[in-house]
């Protein structure tokens, strides 16, 4: 006798400010005295010198404009003001390096020695930027999502999630050793083993229990040549963030190395500022003639 078995239910958390389909990661130094400057006013209320402040007026006017027009997915400064992470969301890497190249502190040498990558977020993999990765096909090939007969068409139900800036966050960059990582896609193409430490990774970034599902991915991700990942996470310190990070598999086996750290601020989009800064930059909008 067949059985009419109900299908299963898929819940799909979506956004409501979807991820960009292409992002640009910059991180660059900030010029020592100026960081030390803009750290106190920010900590402290103290007011700063008129020359740097002039030169900061017209670099938050800059931010915000480019903020206010989705060209910045999510920039700001560490939190002692000593280097950025600007993340651009634009139509490739040479606008977002001229965007950057064109703002006043860089043009002062406030900002130097930039780095760039195009970034894919992994996770948490409802808000990624990759439509194989949304759709749960890279969590399903490793097993962390089921994955059905082609007869099998789960019912999709989704949940509208809007996402809110916690109130601290920390970046890691980490090298990747792509020779390993290469030979280990190229083993499972060809039909071997998936490797437990592998499987692992996966099951930490969007198992039950894992950093996505538990709330502390805010968004991370290799770069598009997998020669960096970058893991921005939201808990509430440095020590935490490298227990979570260090502690997965990947960097237990040596496939993440040489990891690098700070914590970060938002401040453009105005929307999405870090709690901590919003109303300080808010503040300095106003004084440089902005109507936020």
């Amino acid at each position: 006798m067949q059985q009419n078995w109900p299908m299963p239910i898929e819940i799909r958390m979506v956004p409501t400010e979807p991820t960009p389909p292409r992002l640009f990661v910059c991180s660059a130094k900030t010029k020592y005295e100026i960081g030390a400057a803009l750290e106190r006013a920010f900590r402290e209320g103290t007011d700063l010198p008129k020359d740097i402040q002039a030169c900061h007026n017209k670099q938050l006017v800059y931010d915000y404009n480019l903020g206010e027009r989705g060209l910045y997915w999510e920039s700001g400064p560490s939190a002692d003001f000593t280097e950025i992470l600007y993340i651009f969301s634009t139509n490739g890497l040479e606008e977002a390096q001229k965007l950057l190249h064109n703002s006043p502190f860089y043009k002062e040498g406030i900002f130097y020695d930039d780095g760039w990558f195009e970034w894919h977020i992994h996770a948490p993999f409802w808000r990624s930027n990759i439509p194989e990765v949304t759709e749960g096909n890279l969590y399903r090939k490793f097993g962390v999502l089921p994955d059905y007969p082609p007869e099998i068409k789960p019912v999709v139900k989704k949940i509208l999630v809007n996402v809110v800036t916690p109130p601290k966050l920390f970046a890691s960059f980490a090298r990747v050793d792509m020779e390993s990582m290469q030979k280990i896609s190229q083993d499972i193409e060809s039909g071997g083993p998936i490797p437990v430490f592998q499987i692992q990774h996966f099951f930490n970034r969007a198992g039950a229990g894992g950093m996505g599902p538990m709330g502390y991915d805010w968004a991370g991700g290799p770069s598009i040549d997998h020669s960096y990942d970058l893991t921005i996470l939201s808990v509430n310190s440095l020590q935490t963030a490298q227990f979570l990070r260090e502690n997965d598999a990947l960097a237990r086996h040596g496939l993440f190395y040489d990891f690098r750290y700070f914590e970060w601020c938002i401040h453009m989009p105005l929307k999405k500022a870090s709690p901590a800064h919003k109303e300080a930059i808010k503040y300095c909008l106003r004084d440089a003639g902005v109507n936020v």
